[in-house]
């Protein structure tokens, strides 16, 4: 069985791709570590993250890594790609399964390389939410694009792998597709923590600019705490400058190794974004065994699985609440709380996604 893993567009860095490229890069090494006699893989990429693919392909033999562009590819080349190239491809390649852990199926797969099945990873469904509630936020256009290469691949690919059971649902929903879609849930990688940026005690929170991150709820919330609190904990927020507001210490551009002293060393972690597709942040609290508290929403409940304090996410005054009550309940029991998430591993993602290509290759043989 040959498979591309198509990572043409992806790159190293930050932006809102930052974290599919993050799993693309986890997920692939893991796949290869797996070392499955019956796959060939070959790596549709670029020059600018190469090397994280090539890396993973020289500790095993059967992966082939194939630099199509030179840099970073622009958006007219990952139009081209989308829509064409990346058919051809497939076939170049005589690809038994394209792979896209991005989530988009490309444009003429059928007829340029019909031998060829589709498997796409689709995170989240959050474009089509923006569309909704926040309409024209990345430009008209962007929005367009997006929103109909993300329709098309939920329908037509021949199999789904959505990376929780909220998002598998709101592909229920949203698209109306009840078959072909397996739950396969993203690794959490492990990361030895660094020195925080103020001295405990404090409750430390993720956010971004994004309008989904909610970062007005959580300043809101926090400021709702200082109120009540006779003695409130300073707020450590990472990825969003909160500028002068009382208590609250910003930080961005962290390490993971900083990142990761923060979450172990908080004596509470907030996180009140409004959708998610999986939510890495409440988990990765949660290993450390720091308690959380995070807004009430699906797929919270379901990757914490129950073990997290979940509140309005528009609801100052409750979320404010919460957070007193968790940290009135002194030192919280870290093991029990890391035990609740201790099975994200990337080894078992890719034990899922293995599963998966396993299936739609036996159903192409017998088709």
């Amino acid at each position: 069985m040959r498979v591309m893993f198509d990572a043409f567009e992806l790159s190293p860095g930050a932006g809102k791709s930052m974290g599919i490229y993050n799993y693309a890069k986890n997920l692939f090494h893991a796949l290869v570590a797996a070392d499955d006699p019956e796959i060939e893989w070959v790596v549709a990429c670029n020059a600018a993250c190469a090397a994280d693919f090539q890396g993973a392909g020289a500790k095993a033999g059967r992966v082939e890594v194939r630099v199509l562009h030179d840099g970073i590819p622009g958006r007219i080349s990952r139009q081209i790609w989308l829509r064409l190239r990346a058919a051809i491809e497939a076939r170049r390649a005589h690809a038994d399964i394209y792979f896209s852990p991005k989530g988009f199926l490309p444009g003429g797969l059928g007829l340029i390389s019909p031998r060829t099945r589709s498997v796409v990873v689709i995170h989240d469904l959050i474009p089509l939410w923006y569309h909704e509630h926040f309409p024209g936020h990345f430009g008209r256009l962007e929005e367009f694009v997006v929103n109909t290469t993300l329709v098309r691949s939920a329908r037509e690919a021949d199999r789904i792998i959505a990376i929780s059971n909220a998002t598998a649902s709101d592909i229920k929903v949203r698209i109306g597709r009840t078959d072909g879609v397996d739950v396969v849930h993203n690794g959490v990688p492990e990361c030895e923590p660094g020195i925080p940026p103020i001295p405990a005690p404090f409750i430390f929170a993720v956010t971004s600019q994004f309008p989904h991150k909610n970062a007005r709820g959580v300043l809101d919330a926090y400021a709702c705490y200082r109120e009540v609190s006779e003695e409130p904990l300073p707020l450590v927020v990472c990825g969003y400058d909160a500028g002068d507001a009382p208590g609250v210490h910003s930080v961005t551009g962290v390490t993971d190794a900083e990142l990761h002293a923060c979450y172990a060393t908080a004596s509470v972690f907030l996180f009140l974004s409004l959708i998610e597709g999986f939510g890495f942040p409440p988990v990765e609290a949660m290993r450390h065994g720091t308690p959380v508290v995070c807004s009430d929403i699906a797929v919270h409940r379901e990757v914490t699985r129950g073990a997290a304090t979940y509140v309005s996410a528009d609801d100052p005054t409750e979320v404010a609440t919460a957070l007193r009550a968790v940290l009135a309940a002194g030192d919280p029991d870290r093991d029990a709380i890391a035990s609740c998430v201790a099975g994200y591993s990337w080894l078992a993602c890719a034990s899922g996604v293995l599963r998966t290509l396993r299936s739609v290759c036996s159903e192409k043989a017998t088709a």
